[in-house]
Formats: structure tokens, C-alpha cells, sequence
């Protein structure tokens, strides 16, 4: 289990702050935090009272705020976790980390700034098989994080420096985010660089890397950013109002996301490189184009993309709603012809209008099964059936 340190907040409860081993004081509460990880040389769980904590510097390593070091090259496993179930977003129960305005003014657009992030240090090893290995294990559970703004390159939690991760029940949003989206608000242009999750190295060492679970993500550049991530599971994820939800690079080891969603997001998933990939039930939503971001770039692509053609392969299946810049179906034309893509929503009692290639349907007049070729419907002979 570990040492177990528990810290409130500025505006905790006088009962939670008696409970608390260190209370924060509402100014630059990192360096509290960062001290209680120092103190976890043989990990452990940090848990947070009710309460917001606010984070006014990226001062450590990587232009991080919250930092886990390289603890004399000795790998521990740390939890971060807030103590109770978070209600919603205007309860205020809850435990909220804010990335304040002050943070968020003293970064440049030409680096990269982690809220959370681990030493990319590692122990020397017998061969270059071994160097894989991190040293910290980071666990995060049950809190919000909220950045003032998406205008600067900051990334949420950046498990590039870490050797494993477990994600569950967080959510990571602009401090505006749900007053534009229930108040029905276009967002702000976020940055390029602005993150919610980057998932940790690919492994040649067969640890496990990564594992997402119930994680809503909203109003930044990019939701999900898959970093040559190998064998990860997402289930039940969220990206919305982003310019991109999620973005894979390389995987060499199937990525599986399991009743996903992307609602108003200015483009489908762009897929970098190479990959496999299984998406079970992903769900698209886009509904109103005034209500979703621009995207800083100029790009007003909205269908999904592979960077190389064809060089990702899997299975995915999709239901669309809604019609914002005249989207009809997942692909750009051309891409995407190694994953078997099927709209869920397609009713198959006649021919699909918007047919993914190589999408079967039966026609009952013909007696014959059609296949969509990516321009024309034949049959089995190769014939084009008008």
C-alpha cells in the first residue's frame, strides 16, 4: 500500500482540514503537493479533500507544475486520488485542481508545459531492451482539472514520462467550458499545443502502459493524444468541443476503445503513422457548427484522416448524429480502407446513401449482395449495379 498523506484544500471543511496531514492555502498549492510526492520514495496514495487547489507555476522539470521525480532511481507506484465522487460540474463538490490565470500567462507558445508529469530519467540497464522503464507508476482518480484557458501549449496529464498510468473518473476542461456548452457558446480558438491527456510510450518490455476509463475531456486542442501507445484500452471516454478528441500516432499494438464519443468536435480522428485500432460504438455528435471551435490552423477538414493511407488497420463501428459542416460519414475519401468501418446507424432494409468502402448490403430485388467500393456499388463478379 505505501505511505498514505492526505491533503485539504484552502476552502476544505473544518472536519477534513482536522483529518489532513498538510492544508493547502490557495496560492502556488503545487509546491505543497510536490513536496508530499518527495516524501513517497516507496510510493503511495495522495488523497485530496473536497476543495480546490490552485496551480500558479510550471517550475519543475519538462516546464511541469506537479512533479514526480526520479526518486534516486527506485520505482514506486503513486495514486493520485480525490476523496469523494465528483456530483457535477456546478455542485462544487468534489475535488477541482485550477490552473490559474497567472499560470497560464507565464507560458510561451514555442515550449510545452505539463500540469502533471514525471521525470523522462531513467536507470541504466543491461542493453538497450531494458531502457524502457520509468521509474514512477502514476495512478489518477476522481478529480476535476481546470485550465483557465486553452490558449497556451499546456497538457493536462503528460504520461510520457511515466512507466505505466490508470485513469478513471477524471475530467479535464477550460474553466468556461460548460458555461459555453449549456449556455450554448461558441469556444475559443484553444492552441495548437493545448492537451488533455497524452498517453505514455510505447513498451518493448511488455508492462502494461495505460488504461482510460470514464474520462470526459472538453474545450482544448486536442482531447486524447495516443503517443505510440501499445495495448490501451479506453472505455466510455469523452472529447468534446475540441479541435481534435482524439489523435493516435503510432501503435504497433491494438488500441481498443469501447463506447467512446465525439460530440462537436471540429474534426473527426486524425490517425498519424501507422497503427491498429479496434473502436466499438463510437459515438458522433454534431449538432450545431456555431458551437464548435475553430481550429487555430486554418484546417476546415472535418472528416476523419490517416496521415499515411492505409496505414492503419482494425475494426470500427459508429453511430452519427446531427449534420454540422455537412458531415455524412467517418472517412475522407481515400483513407481509412484498411479498417473495416460500419455505420450502426445505416438502415439496412435499403442501400446505405453514405456507404463506408467495402460496406455490404443485401439487395432483396437483385437477390444479390452489393459491395461499396469507395465510388460504385457491385457485385460479387465486379459488375457496377446502378
Amino acid at each position: 500500500m505505501g505511505l498514505q498523506i492526505k491533503i485539504a484544500a484552502s476552502n476544505s471543511s473544518s472536519i477534513d482540514k482536522s483529518k489532513a496531514d498538510v492544508v493547502c492555502t490557495g496560492k502556488n498549492d503545487q509546491n505543497l503537493i510536490n513536496l508530499q510526492i518527495e516524501k513517497l520514495t516507496t510510493g503511495g496514495t495522495i488523497s485530496f479533500f473536497d476543495g480546490d487547489y490552485y496551480i500558479d507555476a510550471f517550475d519543475n522539470e519538462g516546464n511541469s507544475a506537479i512533479f514526480f521525480g526520479y526518486n534516486n532511481g527506485n520505482a514506486r507506484v503513486i495514486n493520485i486520488v480525490g476523496d469523494t465522487e465528483n456530483k457535477s460540474y456546478n455542485t462544487k463538490f468534489g475535488v477541482c485542481f485550477h490552473v490559474t490565470e497567472k499560470a497560464i500567462n507565464s507560458c510561451n507558445n514555442d515550449q510545452t508545459y505539463r500540469v502533471f508529469y514525471g521525470t523522462t530519467q531513467r536507470p541504466e540497464a543491461p542493453g538497450d531492451f531494458f531502457t524502457m522503464t520509468y521509474v514512477n507508476n502514476v495512478n489518477f482518480e476522481n478529480f476535476y482539472l481546470y485550465l483557465f484557458n486553452a490558449s497556451k501549449p499546456v497538457i493536462g496529464i503528460d504520461c510520457t514520462g511515466f512507466g505505466s498510468s490508470e485513469i478513471s473518473q477524471i475530467g479535464i476542461f477550460t474553466e468556461n467550458f460548460f458555461n459555453d456548452r449549456f449556455l450554448h457558446l461558441k469556444p475559443a480558438t484553444p492552441c495548437v499545443g493545448c492537451i488533455g491527456i497524452r498517453t505514455c510510450n510505447a513498451s518493448n518490455d511488455e508492462m502494461a502502459r495505460c488504461g482510460i476509463d470514464t474520462v470526459d475531456i472538453g474545450g482544448l486542442y486536442i482531447g486524447y493524444d495516443f503517443y505510440g501507445a501499445d495495448h490501451m484500452i479506453l472505455r466510455t471516454c469523452n472529447a468534446a468541443r475540441c479541435c481534435y478528441g482524439f489523435s493516435f500516432g503510432r501503435s504497433y499494438k491494438t488500441i481498443t476503445m469501447i463506447n467512446c464519443s465525439d460530440e462537436g468536435n471540429t474534426h473527426l480522428p486524425l490517425f498519424n503513422k501507422r497503427g491498429q485500432i479496434t473502436m466499438i460504438d463510437y459515438n458522433i455528435e454534431r449538432f450545431n457548427a456555431d458551437y464548435i471551435p475553430d481550429d487555430p490552423t486554418g484546417n476546415t477538414e472535418p472528416y476523419a484522416q490517416e496521415t499515411i493511407l492505409g496505414g492503419w488497420k482494425g475494426f470500427l463501428s459508429y453511430t452519427l448524429q446531427g449534420k454540422a459542416f455537412d458531415i455524412k460519414h467517418f472517412w475522407k475519401d481515400g483513407h481509412g480502407k484498411n479498417i473495416n468501418t460500419i455505420n450502426l446507424l445505416h438502415d439496412r432494409s435499403i442501400r446505405p446513401e453514405y456507404p463506408e468502402y467495402l460496406e455490404n448490403y443485401f439487395d432483396k430485388n437483385l437477390n444479390k449482395l452489393l459491395i461499396w467500393n469507395g465510388e460504385n456499388w457491385i457485385d460479387a463478379m465486379g459488375n457496377i449495379i446502378p
